[in-house]
Protein backbone atom coordinates (compact mmCIF):
# COMPACT_ATOMS: atom_id res chain seq x y z
CA UNK A 1 0.00 0.00 0.00
CA UNK A 2 1.30 3.41 -0.80
CA UNK A 3 2.38 5.72 1.60
CA UNK A 4 2.65 9.58 2.40
CA UNK A 5 4.84 10.56 4.70
CA UNK A 6 4.82 14.37 6.20
CA UNK A 7 7.74 16.24 8.52
CA UNK A 8 6.48 17.02 11.69
CA UNK A 9 8.81 20.06 11.40
CA UNK A 10 9.14 21.59 8.27
CA UNK A 11 5.49 20.34 6.26
CA UNK A 12 7.63 18.28 3.72
CA UNK A 13 5.56 15.75 1.99
CA UNK A 14 6.65 12.52 0.15
CA UNK A 15 5.24 9.45 -1.23
CA UNK A 16 6.31 6.08 -0.88
CA UNK A 17 4.76 2.48 -2.92
CA UNK A 18 5.27 1.13 0.53
CA UNK A 19 6.27 1.45 4.02
CA UNK A 20 9.61 -0.43 3.61
CA UNK A 21 11.17 2.65 1.78
CA UNK A 22 9.06 5.09 3.36
CA UNK A 23 10.36 4.20 7.03
CA UNK A 24 14.06 3.60 5.13
CA UNK A 25 14.12 7.07 3.56
CA UNK A 26 12.82 8.35 6.81
CA UNK A 27 15.79 6.69 8.62
CA UNK A 28 18.56 7.46 6.74
CA UNK A 29 17.57 11.32 4.74
CA UNK A 30 15.12 12.44 7.42
CA UNK A 31 16.91 12.37 10.34
CA UNK A 32 14.75 9.61 12.16
CA UNK A 33 11.11 8.01 12.19
CA UNK A 34 10.11 9.85 14.92
CA UNK A 35 10.02 13.27 12.75
CA UNK A 36 8.29 12.27 10.37
CA UNK A 37 4.15 11.01 10.29
CA UNK A 38 3.41 7.96 8.28
CA UNK A 39 -0.36 8.41 6.15
CA UNK A 40 -1.46 5.19 4.22
CA UNK A 41 -3.00 6.36 0.61
CA UNK A 42 -6.08 5.22 0.43
CA UNK A 43 -7.42 3.71 -2.96
CA UNK A 44 -3.85 3.23 -4.71
CA UNK A 45 -2.43 -0.47 -3.87
CA UNK A 46 0.50 0.57 -5.73
CA UNK A 47 2.06 2.81 -8.47
CA UNK A 48 0.25 3.21 -11.90
CA UNK A 49 2.12 0.57 -14.29
CA UNK A 50 3.82 1.69 -17.03
CA UNK A 51 3.28 1.04 -20.64
CA UNK A 52 5.03 -1.78 -22.12
CA UNK A 53 6.52 0.15 -25.14
CA UNK A 54 9.94 0.42 -25.01
CA UNK A 55 11.11 4.55 -25.83
CA UNK A 56 14.81 4.94 -27.63
CA UNK A 57 15.84 8.19 -26.53
CA UNK A 58 19.74 9.32 -27.60
CA UNK A 59 22.51 10.04 -25.23
CA UNK A 60 24.53 12.87 -26.16
CA UNK A 61 28.40 12.13 -24.68
CA UNK A 62 29.87 15.07 -23.57
CA UNK A 63 34.08 14.76 -24.01
CA UNK A 64 36.83 16.76 -22.69
CA UNK A 65 38.86 18.09 -24.90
Amino acid sequence: MAVKITHLTNGQQVRFANADGARRYAEIMGGGVDKWAFTDVPGESELPKMSGSVVNVPVWRMTSR
